[in-house]
């Protein structure tokens, strides 16, 4: 049995009984196969040629690279570097912390994220959609124009600083529940407690996981999954089964619905045109306008609903706002006895949705306070009147403008904002101009496919759209009606040197049909993937210029070899046009490539190589 196939059985008990303890984990790591997927998952990321503390990068990675390092993790002589911080500027002005693990470090955390999926991805909740494979955003927007249309408040939650203030001994004692290891929750002491390095400075701390890391996000997961049960726990409590809704029902109301049934069933006997089945029918009329101003209920089914994405969360409530002002005060109460952390006093809030926006993954959530009525035909009766309580999705216009106006895209007005031209770009070429404001639109029109205002999606389109014309008129000194006049609406350019083109998407329909949520996904079983990366893996392949296979064979990114300058005529554009991001090169070849003094095989005979590897 593999490695990969312990995998599958942990994967399996985890699924069978989510409360299985798993002992000797550590020992997975003592095969190559986990350490061979950990590598294939990483080499291509953006961040695998950017050094962190040290100046090694997954460039030159090699078998015995490999192995030397699951020698020194299993011998427990492994210590993580310290995580070097940098920080990305937001578009509000502030920055954002970021830390840039050392290559080594990063492999190890993706074998302890591997062996950690495989544990507890089956048993995370169904209300968790933040950073789970086959999961995104618009699954958990989904889940929530689907289960929080009946809610009448919604408790918006807010955690100061999250991710920085997780604790660790809370963290580690949760692992503990599912994993009885000693070495491997050894291993991740030593993960947690490696420092950060800031302006030359190294920093240690009790708390945090560093936002970067390729093992925060399911280690956020498991952290927030006891949050996940406890509001599984006060749904059960709260909640009023389906089964007790019914007899929820006014005397008078049921009495209403049987006659109203009864008369149907008469009706049903009745010729249509008859006159007996007309006074039955007026008849029908007057009981149905008598139902709709009688109170339905005793008293109002409680509902409660939840979705979380990482650490942003919400709640929902359908019955009185007392309720959702003691469901607050329990949350907050667990928040800080249980996960050692305190929901932010005035952003944690209660909102009516009749009354009020709240603001979730990047859309304004509202709902209507008329809601439409609509109307179908029932077995036994002409027609049925019922509200359909439909959430609107709407794109916050001001934040957005605002985002795109301090990149320079546009210029913000006392009321509204209007299209200026990119300046920086002037300098490039139009089809790259084009091109990237293609992929611009693309981005906010995929991800706010969901909103219900299509005019407000209309504006942000035209924003975009004049803003490219802008900008091509600008490097062209003319005027951007004729660039139109030029190149259509489309503003379709023709890239050199090639017969292809390349244009923006211009849209003329914005109908409320069109609107929807990129989902369909499902959570991919990870070990299936894995298997994948090992069977293709390049890893100890022969050399791929002189088909040597002794002595260290090292895989070069073919990126890295271009940024560093390697004089050897053709070779990198021979393996783009072979599609190969990462070659197998032995020390000697690596040599005269990087000196220039090797000419190298054709395009032909490298092909024939590459179809080998």
């Amino acid at each position: 049995m593999t490695k990969l196939a312990r995998l599958i059985a942990i994967n399996k008990m985890s699924k069978k009984d989510s409360k299985w303890i798993h002992k000797e984990i550590f020992r997975i790591l003592n095969k190559d196969e986990i350490w061979i997927a950990a590598y294939e998952k990483l080499k291509s990321n953006k961040g695998a040629l950017t050094p962190g503390s040290t100046p090694e990068t997954m460039d030159g990675m090699s078998l015995d690279r490999l192995r030397r390092l699951k020698d020194q993790v299993l011998s427990e002589s492994y210590a993580f570097k310290t995580v070097k911080l940098t920080y990305i500027a937001r578009p509000d002005g502030r920055k954002r912390p970021l830390g840039l693990p050392t290559a080594n470090d990063k492999i190890v955390q993706e074998v302890i994220r591997m062996i950690l999926e495989a544990i507890y991805e089956p048993n995370f909740s169904e209300f968790s959609f933040g950073f789970r494979q086959g999961l995104g955003c618009h699954d958990a927007l989904n889940h929530v124009e689907q289960r929080f249309r009946w809610v009448d408040y919604v408790i918006e939650g807010d955690i100061e600083q999250a991710y920085p203030t997780i604790d660790h001994h809370t963290l580690v004692g949760f692992l503990k529940e599912r994993i009885d290891d000693p070495r491997f929750i050894r291993l991740i002491w030593k993960l947690l407690g490696c420092g950060v390095l800031e302006e030359e400075r190294i920093r240690y701390s009790k708390t945090g996981i560093p936002q970067g890391s390729i093992v925060s996000p399911i280690l956020a997961n498991i952290y927030y999954h006891e949050l996940d049960k406890f509001v599984k726990n006060l749904m059960n409590i709260y909640m009023t089964p389906i089964a007790d809704r019914k007899s929820l029902k006014t005397a008078e109301y049921k009495s209403l619905e049987y006659q109203i049934s009864k008369l149907g069933k008469q009706m049903n006997e009745l010729p249509k045109q008859s006159a007996e089945r007309k006074l039955l029918s007026n008849k029908l009329k007057s009981l149905r306008n008598k139902r709709l101003d009688t109170p339905s209920l005793k008293n109002k089914p409680v509902r409660v609903e939840y979705v979380r994405y990482a650490d942003d969360w919400m709640l929902g409530v359908s019955g009185e706002k007392s309720l959702a002002i003691e469901i607050k005060d329990q949350l907050t109460t667990f928040m800080k006895n249980t996960l050692q952390q305190n929901l932010h006093p005035t952003k944690t809030k209660i909102t009516d949705l009749r009354k009020g926006n709240v603001y979730f993954l990047g859309y304004e959530i509202f709902l209507p306070l008329n809601r439409p009525i609509s109307t179908y035909k029932g077995k036994g009766v002409q027609t049925i009147r019922r509200g359909n309580p439909m959430l609107r999705f709407d794109i916050p216009v001001s934040i957005l403008t605002k985002r795109y106006a301090e990149r320079g895209y546009l210029k913000l007005l006392t009321k509204g904002s209007r299209p200026i031209s990119k300046s920086s770009y002037t300098v490039l070429e139009d089809h790259v101009i084009v091109s990237h404001y293609r992929s611009l639109w693309q981005g906010i029109y995929n991800y706010y496919l969901g909103c219900t205002n299509r005019g407000r999606l209309q504006y942000i389109h035209y924003l975009m759209h004049m803003s490219c014309a802008m900008t091509l008129a600008h490097r062209h000194r003319t005027s951007a009606s004729k660039i139109f006049k030029k190149h259509g609406k489309t503003l379709t350019i023709k890239i050199p040197n090639t017969d292809r083109e390349v244009s923006f998407p211009y849209r003329s329909s914005w109908r409320i049909s069109d609107r929807g949520w990129l989902i369909g996904k499902k959570v991919i079983p990870p070990i299936v993937r894995y298997a994948n990366l090992v069977s293709r893996s390049s890893l100890g392949s022969p050399c791929i210029i002189c088909d040597s296979e002794e002595g260290s064979i090292e895989m070069h990114h073919v990126k890295h070899v271009r940024k560093n300058g390697f004089r050897y005529k053709g070779f990198t554009e021979q393996m783009a046009l072979l599609n190969r991001k990462q070659v197998p090169l032995c020390k000697q070849c690596h040599q005269k490539v990087h000196s220039g003094l090797y000419d190298g095989p054709s395009l032909e005979s490298l092909r024939k190589k590459y179809e080998k590897i």
